[in-house]
């Protein structure tokens, strides 16, 4: 009994300080060393946290709700879809499109700035993730937000293009980005792969809603609110362009489902889609141009 407890006490001692971590995910490493030891109990603190290192860092969040954010990523999704509606809604009340690039750009730099400390101080990012963790992916734990590219490729889309091209790019990117990573993950495993991470069940599903959205927004929304728009701000109108409106519709689908379909670089489909949508579209209807 006693070769048997001294090596039951020696195997607890010589435990993996990996498999340590990986179950106590938020300790600092002198608490590792200390609950290795058999004379102590393993207990957990909160104030740990403020002294893990940046990659050993969880989302609470995540772990309360599971798939819900997990996998399935419903806040994120539902935010990410609230925008389109907000800026279609600002669009009814005749707000300038141009007056809202600085704000974009200030809140680029803002974030951008938060990112930095974070990423340096991980109490600041331990209360950051906490925070606003329900609109986080896991891998956005150590490096940037994804944010960042969204208001990225918004900037863009505001600073170069017409009112139509740029509120119909922000559309595709809250509305069509969101349907195909919906629709691919349940369904993508059915259809065949087009690129890394996108499926044809998802570029359907982006090519489907990308028409739509623009047959709804050309063919109702320009019209009955077309008193909000100024001499020159609408790139596409029937009279000026040799394409119907169902073409362009289905144009605009190839166009949400290629920009959310195309890997460009490796660079994140919040920046891509909204830069990429709003040259194609922009092509097309220069292209037609009567």
């Amino acid at each position: 009994m006693e070769n048997n407890d001294g090596t039951a006490i020696l195997n607890t001692r010589l435990e993996p300080r990996s498999e340590i971590t990986q179950r106590l995910p938020f300790k600092t490493n002198q608490d590792v060393v200390k609950e290795a030891s058999p004379a102590n109990g393993v207990s957990s603190s909160s104030d740990d946290d403020a002294h893990v290192p940046v990659t050993e860092l969880h989302l609470k969040s995540h772990e309360w709700f599971g798939d819900f954010i997990t996998k399935h990523e419903v806040p994120r999704k539902v935010f990410h879809s609230s925008i389109g509606f907000i800026t279609l809604y600002l669009y009814t009340q005749g707000i300038n499109y141009k007056m809202v690039l600085w704000p974009l750009i200030y809140a680029f730099i803002i974030l951008f700035i938060l990112d930095l400390i974070r990423l340096n101080w991980p109490f600041f990012n331990m209360l950051y993730c906490r925070t606003v963790g329900a609109l986080m992916r896991k891998k956005e734990i150590h490096t940037y937000n994804g944010v960042l590219w969204y208001l990225l490729g918004l900037v863009f889309s505001f600073s170069f293009f017409s009112k139509d091209v740029t509120l119909i790019s922000l559309f595709l990117l809250s509305w069509s980005d969101t349907a195909a990573a919906t629709i691919g993950r349940k369904y993508g495993h059915l259809t065949p792969k087009l690129a890394r991470n996108k499926s044809l069940a998802g570029s359907i599903a982006a090519f489907t809603v990308g028409a739509i959205t623009c047959r709804t927004f050309y063919g109702y929304f320009i019209p009955a609110y077309n008193y909000v728009n100024k001499p020159g701000e609408i790139a596409w109108t029937p009279e000026t362009s040799r394409l119907s409106l169902n073409m362009l519709s289905f144009l605009g689908g190839v166009v949400a489902a290629l920009s959310e379909g195309i890997d460009l670089f490796n660079w994140d489909d919040n920046f891509t889609i909204p830069v990429l949508s709003s040259l194609f579209l922009n092509a097309l209807i220069k292209a037609f141009k009567i």
